[in-house]
């Protein structure tokens, strides 16, 4: 638009000076009062419409130029909502952590999830905090939702954790009603495979599976997931049951580190 604008007011003289040149000779030729007054009206008219033309492009590119300031100025404010609205979820995660940590009387170290882990055979994330923090090997990470996995390796600005969806990752767990103890494993799917709970056991879909507390790593009592699927087999002596996580492993940002005893601290690591 403004292009266009630009060319018509380059040419506008020249076209002018060619426009009154041919009406003048065309005047010269003719002497009838009649026909210079219709040449008159036909003059004006068709000058009105030049400035009229030109009017509209005018009007037209200052809309143009309007609609682009406005665009800016609702992307602005997009991005500005957008910040707000991440600010304040991330306000309620961090409320949420608080929850947690006064439910359970540790000590945590809040960290954020900057990577996830290289290693091929190794499923795992890349923490903030290391051994300057206090973290070190073999610590839980949890977030308000449950158990995320533990910490695999430490270095001074960082750590890697190893997360329950990892081949290599078994957990002692108990069904929170019915108190028997299992392991907890991942096989690659969706869900995670709860292990050696007896067929005698009465296991119903949504029944909460939490940390057994028989191990140095996990606390007793976090919660691991809930049971959606529960089979028998005739010739097995343990029921398949699929546990759905309790975190979302795609959805992680923040978590804690739970904090180990010092008089624990150098048997863990070892």
């Amino acid at each position: 638009m403004k292009n266009i604008l630009w060319l018509f007011t380059q040419r506008r003289t020249l076209l002018l000076l060619i426009f009154y040149m041919t009406l003048a000779f065309i005047l010269m030729g003719l002497n009838d009062s009649f026909r210079l007054r219709g040449m008159h009206i036909v003059i004006l008219q068709g000058m009105s419409w030049v400035y009229g033309l030109k009017g509209n492009l005018t009007y037209l590119a200052n809309i143009e130029t309007q609609n682009k300031e406005l665009r800016k100025q609702l992307l602005e404010q997009s991005i500005k909502n957008q910040k707000l609205q991440e600010s304040m979820l991330e306000n309620l995660r961090l409320r949420r952590l608080l929850r947690l940590k006064d439910e359970f009387q540790y000590s945590y170290i809040p960290a954020t999830v900057i990577g996830s882990g290289q290693e091929q055979a190794i499923r795992s994330l890349i923490l903030n905090v290391g051994k300057k923090d206090n973290v070190f090997k073999n610590q839980a990470v949890v977030t308000e939702q449950g158990v995320v996995g533990k910490i695999l390796d430490a270095e001074d600005d960082f750590s890697v954790t190893q997360i329950l969806m990892d081949r290599n990752t078994l957990v002692s767990v108990r069904l929170q009603k019915s108190r028997e103890v299992g392991l907890i494993g991942w096989s690659g799917n969706l869900w995670l495979d709860l292990y050696y709970i007896p067929k005698d056991i009465e296991v119903e879909s949504g029944e909460i599976v939490v940390t057994s507390g028989l191990s140095q790593i996990y606390p007793k009592g976090l919660k691991i997931g809930i049971v959606v699927e529960v089979k028998e087999n005739d010739y097995e002596l343990f029921k398949q049951i699929k546990v759905k996580p309790a975190v979302n492993f795609n959805k992680i940002e923040e978590v804690f580190v739970i904090s180990i005893p010092d008089s624990l601290q150098q048997e863990i690591v070892e």
